[in-house]
Protein backbone atom coordinates (compact mmCIF):
# COMPACT_ATOMS: atom_id res chain seq x y z
CA UNK A 1 0.00 0.00 0.00
CA UNK A 2 1.41 3.38 -1.04
CA UNK A 3 2.20 5.69 1.85
CA UNK A 4 0.19 8.94 1.68
CA UNK A 5 2.11 12.19 1.32
CA UNK A 6 1.51 15.93 1.30
CA UNK A 7 1.38 17.35 -2.19
CA UNK A 8 0.51 20.76 -3.60
CA UNK A 9 -1.59 20.34 -6.74
CA UNK A 10 -2.72 22.89 -9.32
CA UNK A 11 -6.43 23.72 -9.29
CA UNK A 12 -8.05 24.95 -12.52
CA UNK A 13 -11.73 25.18 -11.50
CA UNK A 14 -11.63 28.53 -9.72
CA UNK A 15 -10.46 31.89 -11.14
CA UNK A 16 -8.95 33.04 -7.85
CA UNK A 17 -7.62 29.95 -6.04
CA UNK A 18 -5.04 28.26 -8.25
CA UNK A 19 -3.49 25.69 -5.86
CA UNK A 20 -4.80 23.15 -3.33
CA UNK A 21 -3.36 20.91 -0.62
CA UNK A 22 -5.06 17.50 -0.45
CA UNK A 23 -5.32 16.28 3.17
CA UNK A 24 -8.03 13.69 2.61
CA UNK A 25 -5.70 10.72 3.05
CA UNK A 26 -5.07 12.02 6.59
CA UNK A 27 -8.74 12.35 7.57
CA UNK A 28 -9.13 16.00 6.58
CA UNK A 29 -10.40 17.82 3.53
CA UNK A 30 -8.75 19.99 0.89
CA UNK A 31 -7.36 23.50 1.39
CA UNK A 32 -7.16 26.09 -1.41
CA UNK A 33 -4.63 28.88 -1.86
CA UNK A 34 -4.08 31.83 -4.19
CA UNK A 35 -0.31 31.33 -4.57
CA UNK A 36 2.01 28.36 -4.52
CA UNK A 37 4.08 29.90 -1.70
CA UNK A 38 1.03 29.84 0.62
CA UNK A 39 0.29 26.24 -0.31
CA UNK A 40 3.91 25.14 0.34
CA UNK A 41 3.93 26.87 3.75
CA UNK A 42 0.77 25.00 4.78
CA UNK A 43 2.23 21.72 3.51
CA UNK A 44 5.33 22.17 5.72
CA UNK A 45 3.13 23.04 8.76
CA UNK A 46 0.92 20.00 8.33
CA UNK A 47 3.95 17.75 7.89
CA UNK A 48 5.46 19.06 11.11
CA UNK A 49 2.20 18.44 13.03
CA UNK A 50 1.91 14.87 11.78
CA UNK A 51 5.54 14.18 12.69
CA UNK A 52 4.93 15.50 16.20
CA UNK A 53 1.77 13.41 16.56
CA UNK A 54 3.75 10.40 15.37
CA UNK A 55 6.43 10.92 18.01
CA UNK A 56 3.71 11.27 20.69
CA UNK A 57 2.05 8.08 19.48
CA UNK A 58 5.37 6.23 19.73
CA UNK A 59 5.60 7.32 23.34
CA UNK A 60 2.10 6.10 24.25
CA UNK A 61 1.82 3.18 26.69
CA UNK A 62 0.85 -0.15 25.21
CA UNK A 63 -2.50 -0.06 27.03
CA UNK A 64 -3.56 3.27 25.46
CA UNK A 65 -2.49 2.06 22.03
CA UNK A 66 -4.55 -1.10 22.56
CA UNK A 67 -7.59 0.97 23.65
CA UNK A 68 -7.21 3.18 20.59
CA UNK A 69 -7.14 0.25 18.22
CA UNK A 70 -10.10 -1.44 19.98
CA UNK A 71 -12.20 1.75 19.85
CA UNK A 72 -11.36 2.24 16.19
CA UNK A 73 -12.53 -1.28 15.35
CA UNK A 74 -15.79 -0.87 17.29
CA UNK A 75 -16.59 2.43 15.62
CA UNK A 76 -15.84 0.96 12.21
CA UNK A 77 -18.87 -1.34 12.60
CA UNK A 78 -21.08 1.78 12.64
CA UNK A 79 -19.17 3.73 10.03
CA UNK A 80 -17.73 6.15 12.56
CA UNK A 81 -14.15 7.27 13.08
CA UNK A 82 -12.30 8.29 16.22
CA UNK A 83 -12.85 11.94 15.29
CA UNK A 84 -16.61 11.42 14.85
CA UNK A 85 -16.92 9.85 18.28
CA UNK A 86 -14.83 12.60 19.81
CA UNK A 87 -16.94 15.40 18.34
CA UNK A 88 -20.17 13.73 19.45
CA UNK A 89 -18.91 13.26 23.01
CA UNK A 90 -17.64 16.82 23.27
CA UNK A 91 -20.97 18.20 22.02
CA UNK A 92 -22.92 16.08 24.51
CA UNK A 93 -20.73 17.06 27.43
CA UNK A 94 -20.90 20.71 26.44
CA UNK A 95 -24.69 20.60 26.58
CA UNK A 96 -24.54 19.14 30.07
CA UNK A 97 -22.09 21.79 31.19
CA UNK A 98 -24.15 24.60 29.67
CA UNK A 99 -27.49 23.39 31.17
CA UNK A 100 -27.19 22.33 34.80
CA UNK A 101 -30.93 22.15 35.53
CA UNK A 102 -32.03 18.75 36.83
CA UNK A 103 -34.95 16.61 35.74
CA UNK A 104 -36.83 17.30 39.00
CA UNK A 105 -36.44 21.06 38.66
CA UNK A 106 -37.64 21.03 35.06
CA UNK A 107 -40.59 18.77 35.99
CA UNK A 108 -41.83 21.28 38.58
CA UNK A 109 -41.46 24.07 36.02
CA UNK A 110 -43.42 22.12 33.39
CA UNK A 111 -46.33 21.36 35.75
CA UNK A 112 -46.59 25.00 36.78
CA UNK A 113 -46.41 26.15 33.15
CA UNK A 114 -49.25 23.81 32.13
CA UNK A 115 -51.37 25.04 35.03
CA UNK A 116 -50.85 28.66 33.96
CA UNK A 117 -51.66 27.71 30.36
CA UNK A 118 -55.19 26.86 31.48
CA UNK A 119 -55.02 23.09 31.21
CA UNK A 120 -57.61 21.18 33.21
CA UNK A 121 -56.93 20.19 36.80
CA UNK A 122 -57.24 16.51 35.87
CA UNK A 123 -54.58 16.83 33.15
CA UNK A 124 -52.20 18.76 35.40
CA UNK A 125 -52.61 16.26 38.24
CA UNK A 126 -52.00 13.28 35.94
CA UNK A 127 -48.89 14.96 34.49
CA UNK A 128 -47.58 15.69 37.98
CA UNK A 129 -48.03 12.07 39.13
CA UNK A 130 -46.36 10.61 36.02
CA UNK A 131 -43.37 12.97 36.25
CA UNK A 132 -43.07 12.31 39.99
CA UNK A 133 -42.61 8.61 39.27
CA UNK A 134 -39.99 9.42 36.60
CA UNK A 135 -38.13 11.73 38.98
CA UNK A 136 -37.72 8.94 41.53
CA UNK A 137 -35.06 7.45 39.22
CA UNK A 138 -33.83 10.45 37.22
CA UNK A 139 -34.66 13.45 39.42
CA UNK A 140 -31.05 14.37 40.30
CA UNK A 141 -29.71 13.92 36.77
CA UNK A 142 -29.13 16.93 34.47
CA UNK A 143 -31.84 17.07 31.84
CA UNK A 144 -29.29 16.95 29.02
CA UNK A 145 -27.62 13.84 30.49
CA UNK A 146 -30.67 11.56 30.06
CA UNK A 147 -30.55 9.63 26.80
CA UNK A 148 -33.10 7.74 24.74
CA UNK A 149 -31.74 4.31 25.64
CA UNK A 150 -32.11 4.98 29.37
CA UNK A 151 -35.68 6.20 28.94
CA UNK A 152 -36.54 3.22 26.74
CA UNK A 153 -35.21 0.76 29.31
CA UNK A 154 -37.02 2.55 32.14
CA UNK A 155 -40.33 2.37 30.27
CA UNK A 156 -39.93 -1.35 29.58
CA UNK A 157 -39.17 -2.05 33.25
CA UNK A 158 -42.45 -0.51 34.39
CA UNK A 159 -44.85 -3.07 35.82
CA UNK A 160 -47.96 -1.87 34.00
CA UNK A 161 -50.07 -2.46 30.92
CA UNK A 162 -49.04 -1.24 27.45
CA UNK A 163 -51.68 1.51 27.66
CA UNK A 164 -50.24 2.82 30.94
CA UNK A 165 -46.75 2.61 29.50
CA UNK A 166 -47.90 4.69 26.53
CA UNK A 167 -49.33 7.27 28.95
CA UNK A 168 -46.00 7.47 30.80
CA UNK A 169 -44.17 7.89 27.50
CA UNK A 170 -46.47 10.72 26.44
CA UNK A 171 -46.08 12.62 29.71
CA UNK A 172 -42.30 12.24 29.76
CA UNK A 173 -42.29 13.45 26.16
CA UNK A 174 -44.01 16.64 27.35
CA UNK A 175 -41.13 17.19 29.80
CA UNK A 176 -38.37 16.86 27.22
CA UNK A 177 -40.30 18.82 24.56
CA UNK A 178 -40.47 21.71 27.01
CA UNK A 179 -36.70 21.48 27.52
CA UNK A 180 -36.16 21.39 23.76
CA UNK A 181 -38.20 24.57 23.26
CA UNK A 182 -36.07 26.31 25.89
CA UNK A 183 -32.92 25.06 24.06
CA UNK A 184 -31.79 23.06 27.07
CA UNK A 185 -31.43 20.00 24.82
CA UNK A 186 -31.00 19.68 21.08
CA UNK A 187 -33.56 16.91 20.48
CA UNK A 188 -36.30 15.19 22.42
CA UNK A 189 -34.94 11.72 23.31
CA UNK A 190 -38.43 10.32 23.88
CA UNK A 191 -39.06 10.49 20.13
CA UNK A 192 -36.39 7.83 19.64
CA UNK A 193 -37.93 5.40 22.16
CA UNK A 194 -40.11 2.46 21.17
CA UNK A 195 -43.88 2.84 21.18
CA UNK A 196 -45.79 0.07 22.97
CA UNK A 197 -48.18 -1.92 20.80
CA UNK A 198 -51.79 -1.25 21.77
CA UNK A 199 -54.49 -3.74 20.84
CA UNK A 200 -57.33 -2.02 18.99
CA UNK A 201 -60.28 -3.35 20.97
CA UNK A 202 -63.84 -2.31 20.06
CA UNK A 203 -65.48 0.33 22.25
CA UNK A 204 -67.66 -0.92 25.08
CA UNK A 205 -71.31 0.07 24.96
CA UNK A 206 -74.49 -0.61 26.93
CA UNK A 207 -77.10 -2.92 25.50
CA UNK A 208 -80.57 -1.42 25.27
CA UNK A 209 -81.95 -3.50 28.11
CA UNK A 210 -78.89 -2.81 30.27
CA UNK A 211 -79.31 0.94 29.94
CA UNK A 212 -83.05 0.70 30.57
CA UNK A 213 -82.42 -1.30 33.75
CA UNK A 214 -79.76 1.19 34.83
CA UNK A 215 -82.05 4.22 34.44
CA UNK A 216 -84.96 2.50 36.16
CA UNK A 217 -82.72 1.45 39.04
CA UNK A 218 -81.54 5.03 39.42
CA UNK A 219 -85.16 6.18 39.35
CA UNK A 220 -85.96 3.83 42.23
CA UNK A 221 -83.01 4.15 44.61
CA UNK A 222 -81.01 7.25 43.64
CA UNK A 223 -83.08 9.79 41.68
CA UNK A 224 -80.46 12.53 42.03
CA UNK A 225 -77.99 10.67 39.77
CA UNK A 226 -80.59 9.96 37.09
CA UNK A 227 -79.98 13.26 35.22
CA UNK A 228 -76.24 12.67 34.86
CA UNK A 229 -76.88 9.14 33.56
CA UNK A 230 -79.50 10.31 31.08
CA UNK A 231 -77.38 13.20 29.80
CA UNK A 232 -74.37 10.94 29.41
CA UNK A 233 -76.36 8.30 27.52
CA UNK A 234 -78.43 10.57 25.28
CA UNK A 235 -76.12 13.55 24.64
CA UNK A 236 -72.67 11.87 24.65
CA UNK A 237 -71.00 14.38 26.96
CA UNK A 238 -67.64 13.38 28.43
CA UNK A 239 -67.49 12.38 32.09
CA UNK A 240 -65.42 15.47 32.94
CA UNK A 241 -67.90 17.72 31.10
CA UNK A 242 -70.84 16.21 33.00
CA UNK A 243 -69.06 16.82 36.31
CA UNK A 244 -68.63 20.51 35.38
CA UNK A 245 -72.17 20.90 34.06
CA UNK A 246 -74.65 23.18 35.80
CA UNK A 247 -78.43 22.98 35.72
CA UNK A 248 -78.72 26.44 34.12
CA UNK A 249 -76.89 24.96 31.10
CA UNK A 250 -79.62 22.33 30.61
CA UNK A 251 -82.32 24.20 28.72
CA UNK A 252 -85.39 21.98 28.61
CA UNK A 253 -87.59 24.74 27.22
CA UNK A 254 -85.45 25.21 24.11
CA UNK A 255 -84.28 21.58 24.01
CA UNK A 256 -80.49 21.68 24.21
CA UNK A 257 -77.53 21.27 26.56
CA UNK A 258 -74.85 23.94 26.38
CA UNK A 259 -71.24 22.87 26.91
CA UNK A 260 -69.29 26.05 27.54
CA UNK A 261 -65.77 26.47 26.23
CA UNK A 262 -64.32 26.64 29.72
CA UNK A 263 -65.86 23.26 30.56
CA UNK A 264 -65.16 21.44 27.28
CA UNK A 265 -62.08 19.30 26.70
CA UNK A 266 -61.47 20.95 23.34
CA UNK A 267 -62.02 24.46 24.80
CA UNK A 268 -64.76 25.06 22.18
CA UNK A 269 -68.38 25.81 22.99
CA UNK A 270 -70.98 23.46 21.53
CA UNK A 271 -74.73 22.90 21.68
CA UNK A 272 -76.07 19.35 21.98
CA UNK A 273 -79.80 18.78 21.32
CA UNK A 274 -81.96 17.09 23.93
CA UNK A 275 -83.70 14.11 22.38
CA UNK A 276 -87.42 13.53 23.17
CA UNK A 277 -86.79 10.54 25.42
CA UNK A 278 -84.18 12.46 27.42
CA UNK A 279 -86.65 15.32 27.84
CA UNK A 280 -89.09 12.88 29.48
CA UNK A 281 -86.43 11.70 31.93
CA UNK A 282 -85.44 15.27 32.83
CA UNK A 283 -88.95 16.76 33.03
CA UNK A 284 -89.40 16.16 36.81
CA UNK A 285 -86.11 18.00 37.41
CA UNK A 286 -87.01 21.21 35.58
CA UNK A 287 -86.28 24.36 37.55
CA UNK A 288 -83.43 22.86 39.56
CA UNK A 289 -80.37 24.96 40.37
CA UNK A 290 -76.72 24.26 41.09
CA UNK A 291 -74.42 21.53 39.86
CA UNK A 292 -75.77 18.54 38.00
CA UNK A 293 -73.69 15.90 39.81
CA UNK A 294 -74.76 15.37 43.44
CA UNK A 295 -72.51 14.76 46.41
CA UNK A 296 -71.42 11.13 46.74
CA UNK A 297 -72.32 10.35 43.14
CA UNK A 298 -69.69 7.62 42.82
CA UNK A 299 -71.09 5.50 45.64
CA UNK A 300 -74.63 6.06 44.41
CA UNK A 301 -73.72 4.99 40.89
CA UNK A 302 -72.16 1.83 42.26
CA UNK A 303 -75.38 1.01 44.13
CA UNK A 304 -77.39 1.72 41.00
CA UNK A 305 -75.16 -0.61 38.97
CA UNK A 306 -75.67 -3.43 41.45
CA UNK A 307 -79.41 -2.78 41.59
CA UNK A 308 -79.56 -3.00 37.78
CA UNK A 309 -77.72 -6.34 37.82
CA UNK A 310 -74.65 -5.14 35.87
CA UNK A 311 -71.44 -7.01 36.70
CA UNK A 312 -69.20 -4.16 35.56
CA UNK A 313 -69.41 -0.67 34.15
CA UNK A 314 -68.28 -0.46 30.48
CA UNK A 315 -65.36 1.92 29.97
CA UNK A 316 -66.79 5.22 28.73
CA UNK A 317 -69.93 3.20 28.13
CA UNK A 318 -72.40 6.09 28.09
CA UNK A 319 -70.46 8.19 25.58
CA UNK A 320 -69.65 5.19 23.38
CA UNK A 321 -73.29 4.11 23.45
CA UNK A 322 -74.47 7.54 22.35
CA UNK A 323 -71.98 7.60 19.45
CA UNK A 324 -72.89 4.10 18.28
CA UNK A 325 -76.68 4.33 18.54
CA UNK A 326 -76.82 7.92 17.31
CA UNK A 327 -74.80 7.12 14.18
CA UNK A 328 -76.90 4.01 13.51
CA UNK A 329 -80.06 6.12 13.80
CA UNK A 330 -79.21 9.13 11.59
CA UNK A 331 -76.20 7.94 9.49
CA UNK A 332 -74.67 11.43 9.61
CA UNK A 333 -71.06 11.13 10.77
CA UNK A 334 -70.18 14.89 10.70
CA UNK A 335 -73.25 15.72 12.78
CA UNK A 336 -72.54 13.03 15.37
CA UNK A 337 -68.89 14.10 15.53
CA UNK A 338 -69.98 17.70 16.12
CA UNK A 339 -72.29 16.64 18.96
CA UNK A 340 -69.41 14.64 20.48
CA UNK A 341 -67.13 17.68 20.32
CA UNK A 342 -64.82 16.45 17.53
CA UNK A 343 -63.64 18.51 14.58
CA UNK A 344 -63.79 15.59 12.13
CA UNK A 345 -65.53 12.18 11.94
CA UNK A 346 -62.19 10.35 11.99
CA UNK A 347 -62.27 9.88 15.77
CA UNK A 348 -65.86 8.63 15.50
CA UNK A 349 -64.88 5.84 13.12
CA UNK A 350 -61.61 4.90 14.87
CA UNK A 351 -62.62 5.00 18.53
CA UNK A 352 -66.24 5.60 19.41
CA UNK A 353 -68.38 3.82 16.84
CA UNK A 354 -69.57 0.28 17.57
CA UNK A 355 -71.70 -1.36 14.91
CA UNK A 356 -75.29 -1.78 16.05
CA UNK A 357 -78.40 -2.80 14.18
CA UNK A 358 -80.94 -0.15 13.14
CA UNK A 359 -83.61 -1.97 15.16
CA UNK A 360 -81.48 -1.68 18.30
CA UNK A 361 -80.90 2.02 17.63
CA UNK A 362 -84.66 2.56 17.33
CA UNK A 363 -85.25 0.83 20.66
CA UNK A 364 -82.43 2.80 22.27
CA UNK A 365 -83.96 6.17 21.44
CA UNK A 366 -87.33 5.00 22.78
CA UNK A 367 -86.04 4.34 26.30
CA UNK A 368 -88.45 6.45 28.38
CA UNK A 369 -89.83 6.45 31.91
CA UNK A 370 -92.30 3.62 32.49
CA UNK A 371 -95.14 5.88 33.57
CA UNK A 372 -94.99 8.11 30.51
CA UNK A 373 -97.68 6.27 28.54
CA UNK A 374 -100.12 6.28 31.47
CA UNK A 375 -99.49 9.96 32.14
CA UNK A 376 -100.23 10.99 28.55
CA UNK A 377 -103.88 9.82 28.47
CA UNK A 378 -106.44 12.23 27.10
CA UNK A 379 -107.63 14.73 29.73
CA UNK A 380 -111.21 14.53 30.99
CA UNK A 381 -113.36 17.36 32.32
CA UNK A 382 -114.77 17.24 35.81
CA UNK A 383 -118.43 16.38 36.24
CA UNK A 384 -120.63 19.25 37.42
CA UNK A 385 -120.50 20.03 41.08
CA UNK A 386 -123.37 18.85 43.28
CA UNK A 387 -125.27 21.45 45.33
CA UNK A 388 -123.56 22.17 48.59
CA UNK A 389 -120.33 20.57 47.54
CA UNK A 390 -116.90 22.12 47.72
CA UNK A 391 -116.50 24.20 44.59
CA UNK A 392 -113.23 24.56 42.74
CA UNK A 393 -112.13 26.27 39.53
CA UNK A 394 -112.60 24.27 36.34
CA UNK A 395 -109.50 22.27 35.43
CA UNK A 396 -109.66 19.80 32.53
CA UNK A 397 -106.69 17.66 33.51
CA UNK A 398 -105.97 16.49 37.01
CA UNK A 399 -103.65 13.67 35.99
CA UNK A 400 -100.13 13.68 37.35
CA UNK A 401 -98.24 15.00 34.35
CA UNK A 402 -95.15 15.50 36.46
CA UNK A 403 -95.14 12.69 39.03
CA UNK A 404 -92.76 12.82 41.91
CA UNK A 405 -89.49 10.99 41.04
CA UNK A 406 -89.67 8.89 44.19
CA UNK A 407 -91.86 5.98 45.24
CA UNK A 408 -93.79 8.27 47.57
CA UNK A 409 -96.99 6.27 47.38
CA UNK A 410 -99.29 8.66 45.50
CA UNK A 411 -99.30 7.74 41.85
CA UNK A 412 -102.74 8.38 40.35
CA UNK A 413 -105.70 10.71 40.44
CA UNK A 414 -109.16 9.76 39.30
CA UNK A 415 -110.68 12.90 37.76
CA UNK A 416 -114.27 11.60 37.75
CA UNK A 417 -114.48 10.57 41.40
CA UNK A 418 -111.65 12.78 42.70
CA UNK A 419 -110.13 9.87 44.58
CA UNK A 420 -106.47 9.74 45.44
CA UNK A 421 -104.75 6.35 45.39
CA UNK A 422 -101.57 5.58 47.31
CA UNK A 423 -99.10 3.27 45.62
CA UNK A 424 -96.93 2.36 48.57
CA UNK A 425 -98.34 3.06 51.99
CA UNK A 426 -97.60 1.68 55.41
CA UNK A 427 -100.81 -0.37 55.31
CA UNK A 428 -102.40 -2.37 52.55
CA UNK A 429 -105.02 -0.72 50.35
CA UNK A 430 -104.41 2.68 51.87
CA UNK A 431 -105.64 5.93 50.36
CA UNK A 432 -107.71 9.04 50.79
CA UNK A 433 -111.10 9.90 49.25
CA UNK A 434 -112.85 13.23 49.03
CA UNK A 435 -116.65 13.12 49.20
CA UNK A 436 -118.02 15.76 46.82
CA UNK A 437 -121.24 16.14 48.84
CA UNK A 438 -119.70 16.83 52.24
CA UNK A 439 -116.54 18.01 53.92
CA UNK A 440 -115.86 14.65 55.61
CA UNK A 441 -112.85 12.47 54.67
CA UNK A 442 -112.32 8.74 55.02
CA UNK A 443 -108.61 8.21 55.69
CA UNK A 444 -107.00 4.94 56.68
CA UNK A 445 -103.36 5.84 56.06
CA UNK A 446 -101.95 8.65 53.98
CA UNK A 447 -98.42 8.49 52.55
CA UNK A 448 -96.97 11.95 52.11
CA UNK A 449 -94.23 12.55 49.58
CA UNK A 450 -90.84 13.00 51.23
CA UNK A 451 -89.76 15.21 48.34
CA UNK A 452 -92.49 17.82 48.30
CA UNK A 453 -94.58 16.94 51.42
CA UNK A 454 -97.82 17.19 49.49
CA UNK A 455 -100.74 14.88 48.85
CA UNK A 456 -101.11 15.41 45.10
CA UNK A 457 -99.26 17.40 42.50
CA UNK A 458 -101.13 17.91 39.20
CA UNK A 459 -100.15 20.29 36.39
CA UNK A 460 -98.13 22.53 38.68
CA UNK A 461 -100.94 22.71 41.31
CA UNK A 462 -102.13 20.72 44.29
CA UNK A 463 -105.57 20.18 45.78
CA UNK A 464 -105.88 21.17 49.43
CA UNK A 465 -109.37 21.22 50.94
CA UNK A 466 -110.97 21.86 47.56
CA UNK A 467 -108.64 24.75 46.60
CA UNK A 468 -105.98 24.65 43.90
CA UNK A 469 -102.66 26.00 45.18
CA UNK A 470 -99.53 26.47 43.00
CA UNK A 471 -96.91 23.87 43.83
CA UNK A 472 -93.15 24.61 43.67
CA UNK A 473 -90.98 22.05 41.91
CA UNK A 474 -88.99 19.80 44.29
CA UNK A 475 -85.32 20.46 44.78
CA UNK A 476 -83.22 17.28 44.92
CA UNK A 477 -80.16 19.03 46.29
CA UNK A 478 -81.56 21.06 49.18
CA UNK A 479 -84.69 19.09 50.02
CA UNK A 480 -86.66 22.34 49.60
CA UNK A 481 -88.40 23.78 46.58
CA UNK A 482 -87.73 26.26 43.81
CA UNK A 483 -90.42 27.95 41.73
CA UNK A 484 -90.30 27.50 37.96
CA UNK A 485 -92.56 30.59 37.70
CA UNK A 486 -92.50 32.57 40.96
CA UNK A 487 -96.06 33.39 42.12
CA UNK A 488 -97.11 36.55 43.99
CA UNK A 489 -96.67 36.81 47.73
CA UNK A 490 -100.34 36.15 48.33
CA UNK A 491 -99.94 32.63 46.95
CA UNK A 492 -97.38 31.88 49.63
CA UNK A 493 -99.74 33.09 52.33
CA UNK A 494 -102.60 31.03 50.90
CA UNK A 495 -100.45 27.95 50.66
CA UNK A 496 -99.21 28.22 54.27
CA UNK A 497 -102.76 28.70 55.52
CA UNK A 498 -104.01 25.69 53.58
CA UNK A 499 -101.18 23.52 54.88
CA UNK A 500 -102.06 24.41 58.46
CA UNK A 501 -105.71 23.68 57.67
CA UNK A 502 -105.00 20.19 56.38
CA UNK A 503 -102.68 19.42 59.33
CA UNK A 504 -105.45 20.46 61.73
CA UNK A 505 -107.93 18.35 59.83
CA UNK A 506 -105.64 15.30 60.05
CA UNK A 507 -105.39 15.79 63.80
CA UNK A 508 -109.15 15.87 64.01
CA UNK A 509 -109.42 12.68 61.97
CA UNK A 510 -106.93 10.92 64.25
CA UNK A 511 -108.89 11.91 67.34
CA UNK A 512 -112.14 10.89 65.66
CA UNK A 513 -110.78 7.47 64.76
CA UNK A 514 -109.49 6.95 68.31
CA UNK A 515 -112.46 8.21 70.30
CA UNK A 516 -115.26 7.57 67.75
CA UNK A 517 -116.32 11.27 67.82
CA UNK A 518 -117.96 12.92 64.83
CA UNK A 519 -115.54 14.74 62.63
CA UNK A 520 -117.85 17.76 62.22
CA UNK A 521 -117.86 18.27 65.99
CA UNK A 522 -114.08 18.45 66.12
CA UNK A 523 -113.78 20.68 63.07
Amino acid sequence: MKKPSFKVLPYRHHPKYKFCLDLRPFGKGRKFFKTRAEADAERLRQGTLFERYGREAVGLPQRELSDFITAKRKLADYGWTINDATEFSIHHLENIRRCKITVAQLADEVVEAKRKDGRSAKYVNDLRLKLKRFCQDFGNRPIAAVGAQEIDKWLRDLDCSPKSRADYRANIGVLFSYGERLQMIDKNPVLRTAKPKLVDSPPEIFAVEELRALLEAAHRIAPDVLPMLGIGAFTGLRDAEIKRLDWNEVNLARGFVEVKAAKAKSARRRIVPIQPNLAEWLRPYSGMKGGLVPVGARDKLDRVRKEAGLARWPKNGLRHSFASYRFAAIHDAPRVASELGHTSPQMLYSTYRELVLPEEAERYWKIQPQGKAANQRAPQDFPPEAPGSVSSPAQPNLSMANPCPTTCGIHSVNASTRSFTAGSASRADSGARLNRNSRSFRIETVSYCRWSTKLVRANGEMMIAGTRVPVPQPSLRTGGATWSQRPPFSSYVTMIAQVFQILLFRTALTISATCCWPVTTLV
